[in-house]
């Protein structure tokens, strides 16, 4: 456990306690979720405080849950706990407001995790960093608002693009820059949901967790599936989806956040507490289940089976 956090956790009275946690959250962590929004989403984003004001209700809440509740994983670095939920803010704030944007995304990932060439990664302070397989221990480099190095790049060739910018720039770079220099080279535009109807510009053909959760109906109708798998493999799927895709269900308004925690036959307060942990590792979940990793991994497999039967037969 961070020893910032040691004040909060040790103090014996309620009252106290709040006092120390308003004056942590205030000190430690809204400064550093500031910097991390504004620096993702631009200092004009006309909802930036929204974002902010949600993260810092999200981590009151889960620093609460763990005052209460001394069994949860403890926070080893607050600081990189910190950044890496604003960051986790930031791609749901994307995916919801701006689709285009983050189906470039999705695509410039799906090369990232299929090509061995390619790797992508949680840096230190939490942000999702891309390049070659064999960069993972190297500092990444700051190339935002840069397209020099991929002009001319015909749209959607993600491998060559990615190509150019590695052997360019021989570092790792934030996967938030990429998909920025991809939009400006490919005129990808920045158009809220509520444009976006009759607009195709990057179309997506990987098959991925957002591309198939797109639309609020279809998200119902999966979540009915999910809904009636036995309660071990909804863990092994709902706490294990990347991408933020779990976060769908909740900015569709096809689910709410204790409809989850009930699906998952926890408190709606645990489940807040796990969310900006989300998603989880295998190992993790093994331990919640009380079973192995390798069973986590048959559960899962044997649940996306189970879903892809019965939505095929239901289409």
């Amino acid at each position: 456990m961070d020893p910032v956090l040691e004040p909060f956790l040790s103090s014996p009275g309620e009252a106290r306690a709040e006092q120390l946690l308003g004056d942590l959250l205030a000190r430690d962590a809204a400064p550093l979720i500031r910097r991390v929004v504004s620096s993702r989403l631009g200092s004009a984003c006309g909802d930036l405080e929204d974002v902010c004001s949600q993260l810092m209700l999200q981590l009151m809440v889960r620093l609460r849950q763990q005052r209460a509740d001394s069994s949860l994983a403890g926070i080893d670095g607050f600081a990189s706990y910190v950044a890496g939920a604003a960051h986790h803010a930031c791609d749901h704030y994307v995916r919801a407001k701006y689709p285009l944007r983050w189906r470039l995304r999705n695509r410039i990932r799906y090369v990232l995790e299929h090509d061995a060439r390619f790797g992508v990664w949680k840096a230190a302070d939490g942000a999702w960093t891309c390049g070659r397989a064999s960069w993972r221990s190297r500092p990444a480099r700051d190339i935002s608002g840069s397209i020099e190095q991929v002009a001319g790049i015909p749209k959607q060739d993600v491998r060559e693009l990615l190509s150019r910018l590695f052997q360019v720039c021989e570092a790792p770079i934030a996967l938030s820059d990429v998909v920025e220099v991809a939009s400006s080279c490919w005129d990808v535009p920045l158009i809220p949901r509520e444009n976006t109807r009759d607009i195709d510009a990057v179309p997506d053909r990987e098959l991925r967790a957002d591309a198939w959760l797109e639309q609020r109906a279809e998200l119902e109708r999966v979540w009915t599936q999910i809904h009636q798998l036995p309660v071990r493999q909804r863990h092994a799927v709902l706490l294990t989806l990347r991408d933020d895709a779990i976060g769908l269900f909740v900015t569709t308004g096809a689910v709410t956040m204790r409809g989850i925690a009930a699906a998952l036959e926890v408190s709606a307060e645990e489940f807040a507490a796990l969310w900006n942990d989300l998603p989880l590792p295998d190992n993790a979940v093994a331990d919640r289940l009380g079973c192995t990793r390798q069973q986590v991994i048959n559960l899962r497999m044997a649940a996306r089976k189970r879903l892809a039967n019965r939505l095929a037969r239901a289409s």
